[in-house]
C-alpha cells in the first residue's frame, strides 16, 4: 500500500502530498486538510499488517496504534505534537497530527555538531515542561532522544513527538512493559520486562539527551556501562559545559534509579531551570520582577512576555512582546521612563514605559542574556550572559561601550553601585567579580561560595555586597576591601537577594518558595 500524490482519504477530508518516511511498523505522509493546512498522517505499514508473523497480532497492532493516538490527544501542550483526528482508511488505522516544519535535534547535531549550553538548556526546559504534563497524565514517554524532538523552523521551540511506546505507570509499582529501548538513552530498568516504573525512566533519557546535545555524541549504552565501563562526564568531551550542568547530567544518568532526581522538575532545578510563571506564584516575589521607582508600576515576566500592572489597583496596564524566546531579566531606570529586558534570544530590548513601545534592540552577546542593570543616572546598561561576558551599553545611543571578560562560566547576575563607579557580577564559576566602570578593569575577585552564584546586590550606600548561591548561603562582602564579612544560612538554593533602600534589611528568596528577611544590627 502506497498512497500517492492527490489521493483523498477519509471522504476527501485529507489529500496526500507525499510520503515523509517509514519506521519499524509505521509510515507517515504529508497531507492537506480541507482548509489547505499541512498535516502529517501516520498509519501502519502494509508489510507489517500482512506479514505472516504479525497476522495473528493484527488486532493488537491496531489497538496499540489507537492507544498511541489517545495518549497523544490527552497530552495537550505547546511542546507536544498535537493530534487533530483519528480514522480508518479501509483496513488501515490513521492518526492525523500537526505538521511541524523544521528538523529534529538528532539531525541538527549530526550535521552541525553540539549546541551551545544556553540553547540546549532552553530546549531541555521546554521538553521537561512537556514531560511533566505527560507524567501528570500517568504516562511515561520511554523513547526520549534527540531524534524525537522536532524544532519549529525559524523559532527556538522544541516539540516532543512519537508516543508509540509510551505506557501507563504507577510510581513504585512493578509493571510489565514490552522491552523497547534506544541504546544510549534508555536506563537499566527499561531493559527489564518486569520492574518498578517511575518518572526516573524519562529523567535518565532527558539527561542523556542533554548529554548528546552538548557533546554531539551518543551516550554510552547501559549494557556497556554495566560491564564496568565508566561514562565520561560531558565536560570531558566539551570543556565549555558548566560545572552545574555537568553534575546534573551525571546525576540524571545514575545507573541506580534511586540516585536520580525525580520528578522531572527536581532535575531541572539542578540546572537552575524553572518555569517563570510558576516562580512568580510559588515565590511570590519572582526572580523576574521589577517595581518602578515611584512604586506605581509593577513589571513581571511570563515566558517571552512582559506585563505591566498598576501596583495600586492590580490592573493590567499593558503587555510588552517582541522577544523570540524567554525573558530572563528586567530592570527599570531610576526616572521610571525606560525598561530593559534580557532574553534567551541573545538580545536586550529597551522599552518606553509610558507608551509600551520598543525603543531599540541591543545585539552583541553570543548566548542567552541572563541579567540586566541600569545605572542610577540612566546613562549606562550592563548585561551578563551565558557567553561568560558582561557588556556595557550607552543607553542614549544604544551602542556597545565595552565587553568585560574574566569569568570562566556564565554570568548570572549583574549589579551597579548607586554612584555608578562599580559593577558586581556573579557567575557559574562560583565567584563574584568587582569591576571599575570608568576603566573596565577588574578590581577584585570574591571567592568563597561552593556553588554557582545566582544573584548579587549592592547596598545603597555602596559599602556592602550580598551574593546568593546554589549552596544555600548568602555572603556579605565589604566592597572597599573585597573581604567577606559573614555568611547567612538559608533553607534552599538562593534565587534572589535585595537590600532595602535604607540598607537596614536584606531579603532573599529561595528555590523552595521561602523568603527570609534579615535586619542589619
Amino acid at each position: 500500500m502506497v498512497w500517492n500524490f492527490g489521493q483523498q482519504l477519509f471522504g476527501g477530508r485529507y489529500t496526500i502530498e507525499r510520503k515523509l518516511g517509514e519506521g519499524g511498523i509505521g509510515i507517515t505522509y504529508l497531507a492537506k486538510n480541507r482548509r489547505g493546512e499541512l498535516r502529517v498522517i501516520k498509519t501502519l505499514r502494509e508489510q507489517i499488517l500482512n506479514h505472516p508473523d504479525w497476522i495473528p497480532h493484527q488486532d493488537k497492532l491496531r489497538y496499540d496504534f489507537r492507544d498511541e493516538a489517545l495518549r497523544l490527544a490527552l497530552c495537550r501542550h505547546p511542546h507536544i505534537v498535537q493530534v487533530e483526528n483519528v480514522f480508518d482508511e479501509g483496513n488501515f488505522p490513521c492518526m492525523v497530527m500537526e505538521y511541524i516544519e523544521g528538523e529534529d535535534l538528532g539531525k541538527r547535531i549530526t550535521e552541525k555538531g553540539a549546541l551551545s549550553e544556553a540553547e540546549a538548556l532552553q530546549y531541555i526546559r521546554q521538553i521537561g515542561e512537556a514531560l511533566t504534563l505527560v507524567h501528570d497524565k500517568g504516562l511515561l514517554h520511554r523513547d526520549l532522544k534527540p531524534g524525537n524532538i522536532m524544532m519549529r523552523a525559524g523559532k527556538p521551540e522544541a516539540v516532543l513527538i512519537d508516543f508509540a511506546i509510551a505506557r501507563q505507570f504507577i510510581s513504585g509499582a512493578v509493571l510489565q512493559h514490552t522491552e523497547s529501548v534506544t541504546h544510549g538513552y534508555a536506563p537499566p530498568e527499561q531493559y527489564i520486562p518486569n520492574a518498578e516504573r517511575g518518572e526516573y525512566i524519562d529523567v535518565y533519557a532527558l539527561a542523556a539527551t542533554l548529554y548528546s546535545l552538548l557533546t554531539g555524541q551518543l551516550p554510552m549504552p547501559v549494557p556497556v556501562r554495566l560491564q564496568n565501563f565508566t561514562l565520561k562526564p560531558p565536560k570531558e568531551l566539551n570543556s565549555s559545559v558548566g560545572d552545574r550542568v555537568n553534575e546534573a547530567i551525571m546525576k540524571g544518568m545514575a545507573l541506580n534509579y534511586k540516585f536520580r532526581p525525580q520528578p522531572v522538575q527536581e532535575w531541572l532545578d539542578l540546572l537552575r531551570i524553572r518555569n517563570n510563571w510558576e516562580c512568580a506564584h510559588i515565590i511570590g516575589i519572582s526572580e523576574i520582577i521589577a517595581l518602578s521607582p515611584k512604586g506605581d508600576i509593577l513589571a513581571s515576566v511570563v515566558s517571552q512576555v512582559i506585563k505591566l500592572f498598576s501596583s495600586t489597583t492590580g490592573q493590567l496596564i499593558r503587555t510588552l512582546s517582541g522577544h523570540s524566546s524567554g525573558v530572563n531579566s528586567i530592570a527599570i531606570s531610576s526616572d521610571g521612563q525606560m525598561l530593559a529586558s534580557g532574553s534567551w534570544d541573545k538580545t536586550i530590548k529597551l522599552w518606553n514605559l509610558a507608551t509600551g513601545s520598543e525603543i531599540c534592540t541591543l545585539s552583541g552577546h553570543s548566548d542567552s542574556v541572563n541579567s540586566v542593570a541600569i545605572s542610577s543616572d540612566g546613562r549606562m546598561l550592563a548585561s551578563g550572559s551565558w557567553d561568560k561576558t558582561i557588556k556595557l551599553w550607552n543607553l542614549a545611543t544604544g551602542s556597545e561601550i565595552c565587553t568585560l571578560s574574566g569569568h570562566s562560566d556564565s554570568v548570572n547576575s549583574v549589579a551597579i553601585s548607586s554612584d555608578g563607579q562599580m559593577l558586581a557580577s556573579g557567575s557559574g564559576d562560583k565567584t563574584i567579580k568587582l569591576w571599575n566602570l570608568a576603566t573596565g578593569s577588574e578590581i577584585h575577585t570574591l571567592s568563597g561560595h561552593s556553588s554557582w552564584v545566582i544573584s548579587v546586590a549592592i547596598s545603597s550606600d555602596g559599602q556592602m555586597l550580598a551574593s546568593g548561591s546554589g549552596n544555600k548561603t548568602i555572603k556579605l562582602w565589604n566592597l572597599a576591601t573585597g573581604k567577606e564579612i559573614y555568611t547567612l544560612s538559608h533553607f534552599d538554593s538562593i534565587k534572589s537577594v535585595a537590600f532595602s533602600p535604607d540598607d537596614n534589611w536584606l531579603a532573599a528568596g529561595d528555590d523552595s518558595g521561602n523568603i527570609k528577611i534579615w535586619q542589619r544590627s
